[in-house]
């Protein structure tokens, strides 16, 4: 049975596409709420011109939480101060109602890390917030998910240097985060002991230490350790440009993948594949939350935001998605 509590929606940095994008998205016959599943956090006026200009009679009857929005200071395809404070206000308020249980799940339209921090909020991601106001409360650690139907890419990092990486991967992290995965895998996408894949860190996943030994060293005794401890269905690492390759001809077929979520070291080795397979159908997912919390795959856009150009299936996947994982 569904749960009653509505999906929060972030409207998103105002200077770029997030509000187009909700209003194409909730309008569409393909979304999966109604009007009634659907708290929006955003500046009203803001939204609401949108809508108009795009020639929208957006509903009514969609409930509200307004905040403030200086429009003198947005310029449309830009990031600024004013869209950067309004942004990060938009998602520590859905925070807050989470806590307070008045939402089921969170979807975010893109924001700008740019405007967030030039307005003094020192975060390298949405998913980072969240993990502040969400996550360290309870003692979770968010990771970051992206979902586009059988294809489920987790990332080891996130936002950082790529010369930080090697450093930034432990034996524990590691851990912590495949556990996180199998049981979101479980819990929320209903899958009976799901099998995972994990790239190795070096090209040819190390050649035996002639890459590297990152690999030797760290990641195969950590799903060592998760195999033989918790039992979970878990292989690796693989050289990347392999696992891929026969993950995105069995995906392109339509077809069975050969494991049901895969683990990358860092961010471009996971999101590339993703976003060449399914950049409209992807859908970026923090799990490990009280919540869950759904975002198109892609970023601002800031080159056509205000020209009714954007491209809003992303956000369909998300808001759909938010909703089916939404069960008490």
């Amino acid at each position: 049975m569904k749960n009653n509590k509505r999906i929060a929606i972030t409207i998103g940095d105002a200077g770029g596409i997030g509000a187009e994008i909700i209003i194409k998205a909730l309008n569409s016959p393909e979304i999966s709420v109604s009007p009634d599943d659907v708290l929006l956090i955003g500046n009203r006026n803001w939204f609401y011109n949108t809508a108009a200009e795009l020639g929208f009679n957006f509903h009514e009857n969609i409930e509200f939480f307004d905040i403030p929005l200086d429009v003198s200071k947005i310029v449309v395809g830009k990031p600024t101060i004013e869209s950067g404070k309004h942004s990060f206000l938009a998602l520590k308020k859905a925070c807050e109602l989470v806590k307070q249980g008045k939402i089921r799940s969170i979807v975010t339209a893109p924001t700008s890390k740019e405007a967030m921090n030039n307005a003094g909020y020192h975060y390298t991601g949405q998913t980072e917030i969240l993990a502040e106001y969400l996550g360290s409360a309870a003692g979770l650690s968010p990771e970051m998910l992206f979902v586009a139907g059988n294809l489920r890419v987790m990332l080891l990092t996130r936002h950082i240097k790529l010369a930080s990486v090697p450093s930034s991967l432990t034996m524990d992290g590691i851990i912590k985060s495949i556990l996180a995965l199998n049981n979101s895998l479980i819990k929320d996408f209903k899958l009976n002991n799901p099998r995972i894949a994990v790239c190795g860190l070096n090209p040819h996943a190390g050649e035996n230490g002639l890459l590297g030994n990152e690999e030797d060293d760290l990641i195969k005794p950590a799903l060592n350790k998760i195999k033989n401890e918790h039992k979970i269905s878990i292989e690796g690492s693989f050289p990347a440009d392999t696992l891929w390759a026969k993950a995105a001809n069995a995906y392109l077929k339509g077809k069975n993948l050969p494991y049901d979520a895969y683990v990358a070291c860092y961010h471009d080795q996971g999101l590339i594949p993703v976003k060449m397979l399914a950049m409209d159908k992807a859908v970026n997912t923090t799990i490990n939350l009280p919540v869950i919390r759904t975002s198109p795959s892609h970023g601002t856009a800031y080159d056509i935001a205000g020209q009714n150009k954007a491209n809003y299936q992303s956000m369909i996947e998300a808001i759909n998605l938010a909703d089916s994982l939404s069960f008490s």
